[in-house]
C-alpha cells in the first residue's frame, strides 16, 4: 500500500487529527531523539576534563557499588533536537540516534516519495550506530502498510575499521562508535519493529557491501564517516539504486573527508544531480538516471 500523495522533499508533514501514520511517526521521531523530553534537565554522565570533572569521576566509582552516581544538570529545549547531537552538546545521552528531527523529517518525505512513485527497491542505511534511523525507516514502511520492502541494517556492530591517515584527518580512533549487534536488535525489538523485515549486514563495508543480497534500493543512507567507508558504500550500493530513487549523506557539510569521497565520486561517475542540503550535516540528491 502506497500513500496518496507525495509531498515535495523539502516540505512539511501536514498533522491533522486522524492522520495516525503521521501522527505515528511524528512520535517516533520524538522517542528516538528524546525531544519528547525536552524542556527540562538532561543528566549527563560525568567524564573527566578538568580537576573538579576528573574528582568527581573519581568518586563515581566508588559511589556506582551502592547505587549512586554524581551527574552534571545540562537545561534542554525541544529546538535542541532539531539538528543533530553533534550541534548541540545538551541533549539526552541514551536516544537511539544523535540525528535531529529535521533528517527524520526529510526521511519519511523521502519514504512517501518513493512509496507514491512505485519507486523499485528496499531501503539501506550504512552506519548505523543504535539503529535510530534504521528503526524509523521501518516504523515508516508500517505506517504506511508496506510490506513488500525491506530495511537493511549495514555496520561493522564494532566501531570504525583501522583508520588511513592518507585519507582521514579528523580525530578518529579504531572502535569509536561501536555498538553492538545484540544492542542495535534489542532497540528494535523495543519498539516493535524487529520483523523479517529488518536484515542486518554485519561486517566492515570493504568486506560485505559487494556480495550483500541487496538487489534493488529506494533509498540508499550513507554515515559512515570516513572518506574509505564511504566510498566502499557509494562503489557497491549505488549502482543498486533505482532511478527517481534518494541518495542521502550524513556529514557531508562538516567532515571534508566525507565530502571529497562523494564529490570524487560523483566526477567519476559524471553525476550531474544537484546536491540538496537537508541540515547543518547532511546532504541528498534524487537519481535521474
Amino acid at each position: 500500500m502506497s500513500p496518496k500523495t507525495s509531498p515535495a522533499p523539502s516540505g512539511r508533514i501536514d498533522l491533522q487529527a486522524g492522520n495516525l501514520p503521521e501522527l505515528y511517526l511524528d512520535i517516533m521521531k520524538k522517542l528516538l531523539t528524546r525531544a519528547i523530553v525536552s524542556r527540562g534537565v538532561e543528566r549527563h554522565t560525568i567524564v573527566p576534563a578538568g580537576p573538579k570533572s576528573s574528582f568527581l569521576h573519581r568518586c563515581n566509582r566508588m559511589a556506582r557499588r551502592f547505587g549512586l552516581e554524581a551527574v552534571r544538570l545540562v537545561p534542554t529545549r525541544e529546538e535542541d533536537y532539531l539538528e543533530s547531537g553533534h550541534e548541540a552538546k545538551n541533549r539526552a545521552e541514551d536516544a537511539e540516534t544523535m540525528l535531529g528531527t529535521r533528517q527524520l523529517d526529510h526521511m519519511q518525505r523521502s519514504i512517501m516519495d518513493v512509496l507514491a512513485r512505485n519507486v523499485p527497491g528496499d531501503l539501506l542505511e550504512a552506519g548505523v550506530w543504535r539503529g535510530g534511523m534504521t528503526i524509523f525507516m521501518r516504523a515508516a514502511l508500517a505506517a504506511y502498510g508496506c510490506r513488500d520492502r525491506k530495511v537493511w541494517v549495514a555496520d561493522s556492530f564494532a566501531g570504525l575499521p583501522d583508520i588511513d591517515r592518507r585519507h582521514d584527518r579528523f580525530a578518529w580512533k579504531q572502535g569509536d562508535m561501536a555498538v553492538s549487534l545484540d544492542q542495535v536488535k534489542e532497540n528494535f525489538a523495543r519498539y516493535s519493529l524487529l520483523d523479517g523485515q529488518v536484515e542486518f549486514l554485519k561486517g566492515y563495508f570493504a568486506e560485505t557491501l559487494a556480495a550483500a543480497p541487496v538487489r534493488q534500493l529506494a533509498i540508499l543512507r550513507a554515515d559512515a564517516d570516513l572518506y574509505s567507508s564511504t566510498l566502499d558504500i557509494l562503489r557497491h550500493l549505488y549502482g543498486r539504486l533505482s532511478t527517481g530513487g534518494y541518495a542521502i549523506f550524513d556529514d557531508y557539510r562538516n567532515l571534508p573527508d566525507c565530502r571529497r569521497a562523494v564529490d570524487e565520486f560523483r566526477q567519476e561517475m559524471g553525476i550531474r544531480e544537484e546536491i540538496q542540503p537537508i541540515d547543518r550535516r547532511a546532504v541528498y540528491w534524487r537519481k535521474e538516471g
